[in-house]
């Protein structure tokens, strides 16, 4: 299996970013529904955050993705291997 140092860094970076930009838009709601005035801004700042989640995941699922194409690919050479219909290059 294929789980580079790098992926799973950038995994839990994009994952922090995630995790920070869900409780600012938390608190973005439950100061929008204490204060009227600031409605609109607080509505603003919420989706701003919500966008910011959904941008994270979507990196998120990037590099799964890639993590994912990366591991049946080495499964697929060592099935070729074990049958003997490839040589190893390393």
């Amino acid at each position: 299996m294929i789980a580079d140092r790098e992926s799973v860094l950038d995994l839990t970076v994009h994952l922090k970013r995630a995790s920070d930009a869900l409780l600012g838009a938390a608190r973005h709601l439950a100061a929008l529904s204490n204060d009227e005035q600031e409605a609109e801004e607080r509505c603003a700042g919420a989706l701003d955050d919500l966008i910011a989640v959904a941008i994270e995941m979507a990196a998120m699922e990037r590099v799964l993705r890639a993590l994912v194409d990366a591991n049946r690919e080495e499964e697929e050479t060592a099935r070729q291997f074990a049958a003997g219909k490839r040589v190893p290059t390393n």
